[in-house]
C-alpha cells in the first residue's frame, strides 16, 4: 500500500498514471468546516467525518486488539497515541502511513473487491494491521540513532529502519498481514503464489534490481517489492525460524550510517548480503519452481501490451477489453467477429466497463468530485466516439448492463457500505436496494437472461466472500457459493441455467461452473499461473492470465476438468476473524469530541545549520516546522542569527488549508563596493498567496491572486544606511493544465499548459517599479511514437515604461525575490546560449519561442548496494530556442541557441529519486553568444 504523501499527493495508485493528474495538494483530503471529528482509545486518535462514525467505531474495535499483538511481536510500543485518519475522498481500497514528522497513517473505507487485497478478513482488520505493522517497523531506534532523536527530535537520521529497500519495509508488513492457518492475507493469496511462480519461470530478480525498482520502477509486476519482500521473510522464517527474521528487521535500530546491507547479513546469518539472496533465490526455486498441472490447451489472442483486461464478448462475436501499455493513454479495444483488432475509444481514470450490442459500452470510471473527492462515475460512449456523463457524483465503481439494454445496475459505495442501484439508460435512479451491513461488501454483478435477478460476488462477515443471487422484485438473496474460498465475477450462462464465476479452490483462480439446478459446480478453465477474468461464448472461453510478463488474454475450450462438487457449504462456526469475536463491540467506543488541529501542530523536532560563504557572511539558522494530521494548517519558523552583523534574520511561513499561503523573510548580504569599501544589504520580503484550483481529471484550471512587498536597504558600518527601496505588487495569475504522464514518460505528453499573468507594481505605495507587467506562457505537449515527445513553448510578455523590464539569458528561468516564492515577479526567462544582464536581451517587449524533441534512452533501475546508487530512466532532449526583448521604439533582434541535455534519473540510498539535468547549450550569434556546459539536480517525490 502506498505511503502517507505519496497517496496525497496524487502519485497514482490507481490508473490515474496514465493521465493528467491535478497537483493540489487538498486533493483527497479532509474539506475543512466539514464537522470532522476524533474518536479516543488508549493508543489510537482516530479521525473521522461526522457521517462516518460507524465506521471510526469499528477501526476502534479492531485497533487495540492488534496493537496488543504487533507491539509484542515487533518488541516496541510508539510513544503517544498515534492519529488514524479514516478516509473516505476515494472509491478504492488503500491505506497508507508515516513517521514523519509524527506517526499516522490513514483507511480507506471501501472494501477490497479484486486483486490480491481481495481477502476473506475484514478490510480494516487487514488494512490496520498492514500500516500499523509499518508504524511499528519504522519508528525504532536504538543506540546511536536514540540518541539523536533524544537531542533533536523526530528527525530523519534518528529512523535508521527508513533507510530499508522499500522490500524490506513492506516485506514484512505483508508477512505481518498474513496468517495461512486462517487464510488471510496477501503472503497465502493464490494470486501471489502465481506471481512468484512466474517469477521463477521467468528468472528471478536480482538484489540490486528489486532494491531500486522500489515503488518506482516501471517493470512488471508493479507490486514486485510487496512480492519478493513477503517471500524473503517467509524464507527466513522458514530456513532459520522466526526469530531469526526478527533479528534481521531489527538488527538496523541502532545504525547512524544508512543502507549497510552486508553487515545486517554478516551480524545474523554470518554471511554477505548477496550469498543470503542466492540462498533466498534457491528456496524459490525450490518451493515455487513447479507450475500446478495444466495442459497447454490456451490459444494466444492479446498478448501486446502490460495489461489487457475486462473482457466482454457479446453473442455477435465481437470480443471488448481494456488496454494498457505505459506508453499512451489506456483504451478500449475490440476484436470483431472477423478477427480484426479496432480502438473503440481513449480512457481515463478506468475503473470498469459493459458492454451491450443495443446501448452501447458504457463506463465506471473515477472524476473529481467537490473538487478534491475521487468518486466514480457512468459515462456512455455516444455513436461520435466521446464519453456522455450520466451520473454526477454517484459513486459507481462497478456497472452490469441488463440483458435487454434498457437498464443499468450499478454498485453504490459510500462510508464503507454498498448497495445496488438500478437505473434507466439515461443514468437516472430507478430502484435503490437496501445497503449491507457495515462489514459486507458487493464485488461484480451481472444479470440474469430474463433480467429478473442479479447474481454478484458478495462478502459476508461470517462467512467470507460468496456468490449470490438477488431477486430484483423481492429484494432478498439467495446462496449460490459459500464455501471459504474467494469467489468473485460471477455471471450467468446464456439460458441462464448456469453461473460462473472465478474461484481457487485448488489454490489457482480459474472459471467454475455452477449448475443451479444441482448446486454442483465444476472447473472449467486450466492455467498455470491465475485466470483473473473471462468472457463466456458457446463453448469457449477467452481468459485474462496472469504472466511474468503482464496480464494477456488467451483463448481455450469450454470444458469440465475435474469432479464437480457441493459449492454451499454450512457454516459451522464463522471465520476467525476479530469483526467475529465476542468482545468485537464497535459501539461501546464513545470518547468523541470535534477535531482539533491544534493537538498535532507543535513542532516534533529542531534542527540548526551554519552557513558561510566567500563574501564573508556568516550565520546560524535554526529551524522548527508543525503541521496538523488533516492538513489543514502547516507552518515553519527559521530564525537566523547573523554572527558578523551582530542582526537576526531568518523567515516564517504559514499555510492554511491548502490555499492561503503567507511568507515572511528578512536576509542579510555582504556587498563588495568596487574597492571604496563594504556594505551589507538588508532585505525584508512579506509575500501572500492565495490559490484556487478548479480540479478535474480531464483539465485543472486555477487562479491565484499574490501580493507581495519588499524592502532593501543598503547598509554601511560607519556611514549608516546608504541607500534604500521599496517595492510592492499584486499579481493574477490564470493557468489550465491537461498534459498527461504515462508510465513511461520522460516528459509530460499530450496537453497543454498555459498561464497568463498580470501584475501591478506600485499598487500600494510608490515604488522603484510602477505600472502592469503581463506575460502569457504555452507549453504545448504532442506524443510520438514510444515515449517520445514535441514540446513546444511560447513567451509573450509586455510591460509599461517603468515597469520591471524583461530579461533572457541563462539555462533555465528564475524567480525574482519580489514574489517569487509565490509565483509572481518573474521577469527573468530562459534563453539557453547566452549569459544574464545582457542590454540587447532586455525590455519592456519578450517573445521567446522553444522547440524540443524528447526520446527515452533506456530504463535501467539497477546499480550497486555499495554506495546504494543507481539509474531509473534516462531521457535526452534537443532543443531550440530563440528569444528578443526590447523597448517601445527599440527594434526587436531574436537570438537563438541550440543544444541537448540528459536527464538522468538518479536512484540514491534505494527509495530517493533524484531528477538530473545535465545540458550543453550553445548560442549561435557571434558576439553575444557562448558554449555552456550546465546541470542542476532536484529530489523527486516516490
Amino acid at each position: 500500500m502506498k505511503n502517507w504523501l505519496a497517496l496525497w499527493l496524487f502519485v497514482g495508485f490507481i490508473s490515474l498514471a496514465h493521465g493528467h493528474q491535478p497537483t493540489d495538494t487538498a486533493m483527497l483530503q479532509a474539506k475543512p468546516f466539514s464537522g470532522w471529528k476524533t474518536l479516543d482509545t488508549p493508543h489510537f486518535h482516530i479521525h473521522f467525518a461526522s457521517e462516518n462514525q460507524a465506521f471510526a467505531q469499528q477501526v476502534a474495535a479492531i485497533a487495540e486488539t492488534v496493537y496488543q499483538r504487533l507491539t509484542e511481536k515487533l518488541q516496541w510500543q510508539p510513544k503517544g497515541a498515534i492519529p488514524v485518519v479514516v478516509a473516505d475522498s476515494f472509491d478504492g481500497s488503500n491505506g497508507g502511513a508515516s513517521i514523519l514528522p509524527y506517526n499516522r497513517f490513514f483507511i480507506l473505507m471501501n472494501t477490497p473487491v479484486e486483486g490480491s487485497l481481495l481477502d476473506n478478513s475484514p478490510w480494516i482488520e487487514q488494512v490496520f494491521t498492514h500500516e500499523l505493522v509499518h508504524i511499528l517497523h519504522l519508528d525504532q531506534a536504538a543506540g546511536p540513532a536514540a540518541k539523536v532523536r533524544n537531542l533533536f527530535g523526530r528527525l530523519l537520521f534518528g529512523f535508521p529502519q527508513i533507510f530499508n529497500p522499500l522490500w524490506v519495509i513492506e516485506g514484512i508488513a505483508v508477512y505481518e498481514e498474513t496468517d495461512a492457518q486462517r487464510g488471510v492475507g496477501r503472503g497465502q493469496h493464490p494470486l501471489y503464489e502465481a506471481a512468484i511462480r512466474a517469477e521463477v519461470a521467468n528468472g528471478l530478480r536480482s538484489q540490486t534490481e528489486l532494491s531500486f525498482h522500489g515503488s518506482i520502477g516501471t517493470d512488471w509486476p508493479s507490486n514486485q517489492s510487496y512480492l519478493y519482500g513477503y517471500y524473503f521473510f517467509e524464507f527466513l522464517a522458514a530456513e532459520f525460524g522466526e526469530d531469526k527474521a526478527y533479528e534481521y528487521l531489527l538488527n538496523w535500530n541502532s545504525n547512524v550510517i544508512p543502507w549497510q546491507m552486508d553487515r545486517r547479513a554478516r551480524v545474523v546469518f554470518n554471511t554477505s548480503s548477496q550469498q543470503l539472496w542466492q540462498q533466498y533465490q534457491h528456496y524459490l526455486i525450490a518451493n515455487y519452481g513447479s507450475l500446478p498441472q495444466a495442459a497447454a490447451i490456451s490459444q494466444p489472442l492479446v498478448t501486446a501490451a502490460r495489461l489487457n483486461s475486462n473482457p466482454v464478448w457479446l453473442a455477435d462475436g465481437s470480443f471488448y477489453f481494456y488496454q494498457a501499455d505505459g506508453y499512451q493513454r489506456p483504451s478500449i479495444q475490440r476484436i470483431t467477429a472477423a478477427g480484426e483488432q479496432q480502438q473503440v475509444a481513449e480512457v481515463r481514470a478506468y475503473s470498469q466497463f459493459d458492454v451491450h450490442p443495443d446501448g452501447g459500452v458504457v463506463l465506471a470510471r473515477a472524476a473529481v468530485c467537490d473538487n478534491v473527492n475521487l468518486f466514480t462515475d457512468l459515462f456512455i460512449l455516444d455513436p461520435q466516439g466521446d464519453w456522455q456523463r450520466l451520473t454526477h457524483c454517484q459513486r459507481y465503481p462497478r456497472v452490469a448492463w441488463s440483458s435487454a439494454g434498457t437498464a443499468l445496475a450499478a454498485v453504490h459505495v459510500q462510508s464503507g457500505l454498498s448497495q445496488i442501484d438500478i437505473l434507466d439508460t439515461q443514468g437516472q435512479l430507478k430502484q435503490r436496494l437496501p445497503a449491507l451491513p457495515a462489514g459486507e461488501a458487493i464485488g461484480h454483478i451481472a444479470w440474469s437472461p430474463d433480467d429478473s435477478k442479479l447474481v454478484a460476488a458478495v462478502r459476508r462477515q461470517a462467512t467470507g466472500w460468496t456468490i449470490e443471487e438477488l431477486n430484483l422484485a423481492s429484494g432478498q438473496w439467495r446462496v449460490l457459493v459459500q464455501d471459504g474460498q474467494l469467489n468473485h465475477r460471477p455471471r450467468y450462462s446464456a439460458t441462464g441455467n448456469e453461473v460462473f464465476y472465478l474461484s481457487a479452490s485448488d489454490n489457482v483462480f480459474n472459471v467454475h461452473q455452477l449448475d443451479l439446478a444441482s448446486g454442483n459446480a465444476v472447473r472449467v478453465s486450466r492455467t498455470t499461473s491465475a485466470v483473473l477474468d473471462y468472457g463466456v461464448s458457446e463453448d469457449q472461453l477467452r481468459v485474462v492470465e496472469y504472466t511474468a510478463d503482464g496480464l494477456v488474454i488467451n483463448q481455450q475450450p469450454l470444458a469440465p476438468w475435474g469432479d464437480s462438487r457441493k459449492v454451499v457449504v454450512s457454516a459451522e462456526k464463522p471465520l476467525a476473524t476479530l469483526e467475529n469475536q465476542a468482545d468485537y463491540l464497535p459501539e461501546q467506543y464513545t470518547e468523541i469530541q470535534p477535531y482539533r488541529p491544534w493537538n498535532t501542530l507543535a513542532p516534533r523536532a529542531w534542527f540548526a545549520m551554519l552557513y558561510a560563504d566567500s563574501e564573508d557572511n556568516g550565520w546560524l539558522q535554526f529551524y522548527l516546522q508543525g503541521q496538523d494530521v488533516l492538513g489543514y494548517h502547516a507552518w515553519q519558523l527559521a530564525p537566523a542569527y547573523y554572527y558578523d552583523k551582530e542582526r537576526w534574520g531568518g523567515n516564517l511561513s504559514y499555510l492554511a488549508y491548502h490555499r492561503l499561503a503567507l511568507l515572511l523573510d528578512r536576509t542579510y548580504q555582504t556587498v563588495d563596493l568596487a574597492g571604496t569599501g563594504s556594505a551589507w544589504d538588508e532585505e525584508t520580503r512579506y509575500q501572500v498567496l492565495w490559490k484556487q484550483p478548479f480540479n478535474g481529471l480531464d483539465g485543472t484550471f486555477e487562479i491565484s491572486l499574490g501580493v507581495a512587498f519588499e524592502e532593501l536597504e543598503r547598509h554601511s558600518e560607519n556611514d549608516g544606511i546608504l541607500a534604500a527601496q521599496d517595492d510592492n505588487l499584486a499579481g493574477l495569475s490564470l493557468a489550465w493544465r491537461d498534459y498527461d504522464r504515462y508510465l513511461h514518460s520522460v516528459s509530460p505528453e499530450q496537453g497543454r499548459a498555459i498561464e497568463f499573468r498580470i501584475e501591478q507594481y506600485d499598487t500600494f505605495s510608490d515604488g522603484t517599479y510602477q505600472g502592469a507587467v503581463a506575460s502569457l506562457d504555452w507549453r504545448e505537449y504532442i506524443s510520438l511514437a514510444g515515449s517520445q515527445v514535441l514540446a513546444l513553448r511560447g513567451v509573450i510578455g509586455q510591460g509599461d515604461a517603468l515597469a520591471k523590464p524583461f530579461e533572457l539569458g541563462t539555462d533555465a528561468d528564475s524567480a525574482q525575490a519580489l514574489g517569487g516564492a509565490i509565483g509572481f515577479g518573474r521577469t527573468d526567462y530562459g534563453l539557453r546560449g547566452y549569459g544574464s544582464n545582457l542590454d540587447q536581451l532586455s525590455g519592456q517587449n519578450l517573445r521567446l519561442w522553444s522547440a524540443e524533441y524528447r526520446l527515452s534512452l533506456g530504463e535501467w533501475y539497477n546499480g550497486w548496494m555499495k554506495p546504494p546508487l543507481g539509474l531509473g530512466k534516462l531521457g535526452l532532449s534537443v532543443f531550440l530556442d530563440t528569444g528578443a526583448a526590447w523597448d517601445d521604439g527599440e527594434s526587436k533582434e531574436y537570438l537563438t541557441g541550440v543544444g541537448f541535455e540528459l536527464h538522468p534519473q538518479v536512484l540514491l540510498g534505494f527509495n530517493l529519486p533524484l531528477a538530473v539535468t545535465l545540458g550543453v547549450a550553445h548560442g549561435l550569434d557571434d558576439e553575444l553568444g557562448k558554449t555552456s556546459v550546465y546541470g542542476q539536480i532536484s529530489a523527486v517525490l516516490p
